[in-house]
């Protein structure tokens, strides 16, 4: 996993708010939270961004766009880079065709497949009152069902409903999550994939809108720790027991055979076990601070329980 450049994949009808997210949450966090900010060395970009975040807050949103929204950001702390990611979303006919060989079906598969982390944006208004748009949530059950399965680490999902403060009936959100079942129970199914729901709002009340970019790097960053930490383990073992080989006579005896020395493996195992000390302090610190700022802004995040939906896992 290289944490210098994770693939966050988006996924949405193309109404459901995903360009409105992407400037709701840029805005966000390039105001820094906690000693984090989100960082792009893309200048218009983060002019543009910030820009319409600036719009939201007063309640004027962008139009609707069938143009692809690319972001390369990067996660500060402290003013040091913490992990970078490049955002994509996906403006296809995977989502509503039914073609077992449509090409667009494959593009996306492969993006999946490659992804590190993956936000599905569900409209719940539109979930609520449009029967047609539960073919969408199953086609994504499908794929992700399919892409879960080529994963060797865990993948962050999140399921986010978009224009939640449209939908205040009970009724309406027990509709919205009873079609988005089979994707929380994805969700919570734990194995490979640790998932999260969030009900999000991004206009003049903004709510909950850092928690899916949050989610998918607070759990890669924690994923590294716990890589790093092992790795250190490992190298400790293997010092403490070269430390009792390395002597003359092992020496001796490895020059007379031709194989290498104790005291020379002692010396890689050595710098490996510095190595992974310098990584575990570096990925320690920002990742408990990191899940800190996310329990944080998850506080009232949850969709309403209108319908019996499991637990988020991690």
């Amino acid at each position: 996993m290289d944490l210098t450049n994770l693939r966050v994949v988006a996924l949405g009808h193309s109404s459901a708010g995903k360009s409105t997210y992407l400037a709701a949450m840029y805005t966000h966090l390039a105001a820094g939270r906690k000693g984090f900010r989100l960082v792009t060395a893309d200048r218009a970009a983060s002019a543009h961004l910030i820009a319409t975040g600036k719009q939201l807050g007063k309640g004027i949103y962008p139009p609707p766009t069938s143009r692809s929204t690319d972001l390369q950001a990067g996660l500060e702390h402290g003013r040091k880079e913490v992990m970078g990611f490049h955002w994509t979303d996906y403006r296809g006919g995977a989502l509503t065709s039914s073609a077992a060989d449509d090409p667009e079906t494959a593009q996306l598969l492969a993006r999946l497949t490659g992804a590190d982390a993956v936000v599905v944006f569900a409209d719940a208004h539109r979930l609520a009152t449009d029967p047609d748009s539960h073919d969408e949530v199953r086609r994504t059950v499908v794929l992700l069902h399919r892409a879960v399965g080529d994963q060797s680490t865990p993948l962050p999902i999140v399921l986010a409903y978009t224009k939640s403060d449209l939908l205040t009936d009970p009724a309406g959100w027990a509709r919205a999550r009873a079609a988005t079942a089979p994707l929380e129970e994805l969700l919570a199914g734990g194995g490979r994939v640790r998932g999260t729901t969030v009900a999000l709002s991004c206009g003049r009340s903004p709510r909950g809108v850092a928690v899916p970019v949050l989610w998918c790097l607070s759990t890669l960053l924690d994923h590294r720790a716990r890589q790093a930490q092992d790795s250190l383990e490992t190298a400790k073992d293997f010092v403490k027991d070269l430390r009792k080989e390395a002597n003359g006579i092992d020496s001796l005896v490895s020059w007379f055979k031709g194989v290498e020395s104790a005291a020379k493996r002692l010396k890689y195992w050595e710098e490996q076990l510095r190595e992974s000390k310098e990584e575990v302090a570096a990925l320690r610190r920002p990742a408990q601070r990191l899940a800190r700022l996310l329990e944080r802004e998850q506080r009232g995040t949850a969709p309403p329980a209108g319908a019996t939906a499991p637990a988020a896992t991690r």
